[in-house]
């Protein structure tokens, strides 16, 4: 046992010792949410090829998403290319941590830990960044990870795992490696990065794992409608995203984007940077958002606000400020019944730049800030800050 997990007798002692801290994500214990339910009770998953017997066209433009990419083996090529033969000393610690290739596997190891640890995952499409863990079962048998203190980002460098900078500054034992995660927290992690987990409670079967977001992970109810379809059912049982409310579609996103009523009300407010990562968060508060019911748009045109407003879920979410612009001016211009127009800048300026800037969150990394808003508006009510 502990020839594979190197770090599993210093780990046990830590989890006799203290409880685990707070990963970047907001989490709360998510064993029991309907989602994980679901990603473990389906004895024969649907599967994506299925899906693409009707559906081909989305599905060959799905094959370039993100979401089809969230979850990798670490040993997948481009995965070793970023990690393999790669060092960083954080600044955080002083530590040095080299990442190599051995046996078919991906290691790291750390000037100041006595073992090497294998890495079996990879967190993250590669957008953001690229976060290893190690995968393992805890005392009692259920799978537990350990989220390594090094990520891989866009920049091409290597640098400590977002949320993990105060973890990095007091490092002792295990925790010089990175954050182990209770096994609630371990099954929100890859429920939130896979499309079924095996069927086996407490346990992620990584043989029968469905890693990557794919169909069934938002269609949940992809067995009723394959079955329907067979049968040539009228009612297909497939409930479309547009069928639901704007607020249902946010939270839908949420569940692994985060939703607000997963925060307490006083977390909510612009100058919480935290929420800068979870944009159905600041999606919600946005006056976009919260009086889109109050326009009255011509007939053919619609003023539904919600992630797919902009956003297509099969595909990379676009970097062209002026698309951004077209959506901006569906609603917005002098019309009767329509949005305000800026007061500031002529309708052609790009509208993110100023009230959806992208926002450093690391020195590596920025997220684009989706609290649709007047900025200046809250430098007045937070002068300290920097928005």
């Amino acid at each position: 046992m502990n020839g594979k997990f190197p770090f599993l007798t210093p780990l046990l002692i830590l989890l006799l010792a203290c409880a685990s801290g707070t990963a970047w994500y907001l989490y709360g214990s998510q064993e029991h949410t309907p989602f994980v339910r679901k990603l473990l009770s389906a004895e024969q998953p649907v599967k994506m090829k299925q899906c693409c017997e009707c559906h081909e066209k989305v599905c060959h433009q799905f094959a370039g998403a993100p979401h089809l990419r969230t979850l990798r083996k670490a040993t997948d090529a481009d995965v070793l290319d970023k990690f393999a033969g790669k060092e960083v000393t954080l600044k955080e610690n002083g530590y040095t941590y080299r990442f190599y290739e051995k046996e078919g596997a991906l290691w790291v190891d750390c000037n100041i830990y006595p073992n090497p640890v294998r890495i079996e995952w990879v967190f993250g499409s590669g957008l953001h960044a690229l976060t290893p863990v190690s995968l393992f079962k805890n005392d009692s048998g259920k799978s537990e990870l350990l989220q390594h203190i090094v990520s891989w980002y866009p920049t091409g460098k290597l640098g400590v795992t977002l949320g993990l900078q105060e973890l990095a500054e007091n490092t002792a034992g295990i925790q010089s490696l990175g954050e182990v995660l209770s096994h609630e927290k371990t099954m929100g992690c890859f429920g939130c990065h896979t499309s079924y987990l095996g069927n086996e409670p407490g346990e992620i079967q990584t043989s029968q794992m469905i890693a990557g977001v794919s169909c069934i992970r938002c269609h949940l109810n992809g067995e009723a409608h394959i079955k329907a379809v067979e049968k040539g059912e009228k009612d297909l049982k497939l409930t479309k995203w547009n069928q639901l409310t704007p607020l249902e579609s946010i939270n839908r996103c949420g569940e692994c984007h985060r939703r607000s009523d997963q925060l307490e009300p006083d977390e909510i407010h612009p100058s919480n940077e935290l929420l800068i990562r979870f944009a159905p968060i600041g999606m919600s508060q946005s006056p976009c958002f919260i009086k889109q019911g109050e326009l009255k748009l011509p007939p053919g045109k619609s003023s539904r606000f919600d992630c797919t407003t902009c956003h297509d879920p099969h595909e990379q979410a676009s970097r062209d400020p002026e698309y951004y612009r077209e959506i901006c001016l569906n609603c917005h211009s002098n019309l009767e019944g329509h949005a305000p127009v800026c007061s500031q800048e002529p309708m052609k300026s790009e509208c993110l730049k100023c009230h959806m800037p992208p926002v450093n969150v690391h020195d590596n990394l920025s997220f684009t800030d989706h609290w649709i808003r007047i900025r200046e508006l809250d430098q007045q009510r937070f002068p300290d800050l920097k928005f």
